[in-house]
C-alpha cells in the first residue's frame, strides 16, 4: 500500500501552507506509508509500557516471561522482580513505525526525503506496575504433600498427592526466580530427592528436637554448635538432606571455628522458641495466659528466654474474660485475599488494636500499601479508653 510519492518540492509547500521555515525544522522529512503486513501485523503485535528499570533489564538481554493462572492475572518476571499487567486504552493512535528517526540527527544539510512504513496501530496496550510476588499460593501447593520421614523416600509413590520441583512451582506461582526461592526459604521448604516439600508439623519438631537433645547431650554452648560434626551425628537419625536444610533453618553462622576447624552456629532464639510454643498452642483449644507463659518457658532449651513478640502472627490473647487466655490463631489459615482476610479476621474478633491486627496483615502490604493504608480502606477505627481500635467497615 504505497503512498501518493512526494518530492521535496510538495514538503517545501507543506512547510510554508503551515507557515514554519525550513530553518526551523530538521533537514530529513519522513513520509509514512502502510506496510504490505499492516494488517497482519496490527493483529500480531502487543504494545507495552514499560519503566526505566524494566527497559534496562530488556536492554541487557535478562529473561523476561510472562506467567499467568486460571485463577488470577497475568504477571510479567524477571529475573528478581514481579509486575502485574493490565491491559489499558488510549483515546490517541499509538503508530509503530520500526525505521523511524528520532530527532538527534544533524540539523544542517539540504532536504532530503524518506519513506518509512506504518506496521500496526494500536488502541490499546499492556500497562504493568511492580507488584508483590504471588507466592501465597506456595505454601497450599507444597501442603499437598508434606515430608513425613524417610518412610517416603519412594519416589514412585504419589498417593499422598503431587510432588514439585523448581520448575514446577515456577510454572504455578506467579513470581521471579530469586523471588521464589525467597518464598521457599520463607516456609521452610525443603529441596529433598529433587522435589520441594514442606515438613509436616510433628516430624519438623521431630527434627528440630534431634538438634537440641544433641546440643544438650555434647554440653556444648547455645552459640558455639559445630556444623560439620552435628551433622555427621544427626544424619545418623534422619535422611542427611533433612538434617542439613534444617539445622540451617534454626541455626546461623558465627564466623567463628572450633580447635578442629568446625564452623560454629548459634541456635535462633526466636526460631526455636516460637515452634516450642505451636507445639503447645496445637495441643490445646485455649490456655489461661499466666499458665501458659510459664509452661512454655519450661520447654525452651535451658538459656533462652520466650517473650510475648515470639507469638505475633501465631496466637491471639482474650482479655475480655476474668482470666486472660490464650489460643492458637496462625496467620497461615488465613484467607490471602485482601478483603477475605479482613472478613475472617472481623468474624473472629469485633475490635482489633493496632498491635494486634498488624501481625495478620503485615504480608498483604506493599510500597504503596502500609498497613495504615490497608486499615484505612478495609476497616473503621474507634477509639475506646484511650485505645485506638478497628472494626469491620459496616459493623454497628
Amino acid at each position: 500500500m504505497s503512498c501518493i510519492e512526494r518530492t521535496v518540492e510538495d514538503v517545501q509547500k507543506l512547510i510554508l501552507h503551515a507557515k514554519l521555515t525550513e530553518d526551523e525544522l530538521l533537514p530529513v522529512t519522513q513520509t509514512l506509508e502502510f506496510s504490505p503486513e499492516y494488517g497482519e501485523a496490527s493483529q500480531e503485535m502487543v504494545m507495552m509500557e514499560v519503566d526505566p528499570a524494566l527497559l534496562n533489564t530488556m536492554r541487557q538481554g535478562d529473561s523476561i516471561v510472562l506467567r499467568g493462572d486460571p485463577e488470577a492475572g497475568a504477571v510479567l518476571c524477571t529475573n528478581n522482580k514481579t509486575y502485574e499487567v493490565r491491559e489499558a486504552e488510549t483515546s490517541n493512535s499509538l503508530v509503530l513505525v520500526p525505521q523511524l528517526a528520532l530527532p538527534s540527527m544533524d540539523s544542517t544539510g539540504e532536504r532530503t526525503l524518506e519513506n518509512c512504513q506504518v506496521c500496526s496501530i494500536h488502541y490499546k496496550y499492556l500497562e504493568v506496575r511492580p507488584c508483590k510476588p504471588r507466592v501465597e499460593k506456595l505454601q497450599q501447593i507444597l501442603e499437598e504433600h508434606p515430608y513425613s520421614g524417610p518412610q517416603e523416600d519412594d519416589l514412585t509413590d504419589t498417593s499422598k498427592g503431587k510432588k514439585y520441583t523448581w520448575s514446577d512451582l515456577l510454572n504455578r506461582v506467579q513470581c521471579s526466580e530469586e523471588e521464589l526461592d525467597q518464598g521457599l526459604r520463607d516456609i521452610e521448604a525443603y529441596h529433598i530427592y529433587g522435589f520441594w516439600q514442606i515438613l509436616e508439623f510433628d516430624y519438623r519438631f521431630k527434627v528440630v528436637s534431634h538438634i537440641l537433645q544433641l546440643i544438650e547431650t555434647k554440653s556444648w554452648a547455645l552459640d558455639c554448635v559445630p556444623y560439620k560434626e552435628s551433622v555427621e551425628i544427626l544424619s545418623e537419625l534422619e535422611p542427611r538432606a533433612v538434617m542439613v536444610q534444617c539445622f540451617e533453618y534454626y541455626l546461623t553462622p558465627t564466623d567463628k571455628e572450633n580447635e578442629s576447624g568446625d564452623a560454629l552456629y548459634t541456635l535462633q532464639d526466636d526460631k526455636i522458641c516460637r515452634l516450642c510454643a505451636e507445639v503447645l498452642l496445637k495441643s490445646a483449644d485455649k490456655y489461661n495466659l499466666n499458665e501458659f507463659l510459664s509452661i512454655w518457658q519450661q520447654s525452651v532449651p535451658e538459656g533462652l528466654t520466650t517473650n510475648m513478640s515470639q507469638l505475633e502472627g501465631l496466637a491471639l490473647v482474650d482479655r475480655s474474660g476474668s482470666a486472660d487466655a490464650i489460643s492458637y490463631f496462625p496467620v497461615s489459615s488465613l484467607p490471602s485475599g485482601v478483603q477475605e482476610r479482613f472478613n475472617c479476621l472481623f468474624e473472629t474478633r469485633e475490635k482489633w488494636s493496632i498491635e494486634e491486627i498488624r501481625p495478620y496483615i503485615m504480608d498483604l502490604t506493599g510500597e504503596n500499601t502500609p498497613v495504615n493504608a490497608l486499615l484505612t480502606k478495609y476497616a473503621r477505627a474507634s477509639t475506646s479508653n484511650g485505645i485506638k481500635y478497628y472494626s469491620g467497615r459496616h459493623a454497628r
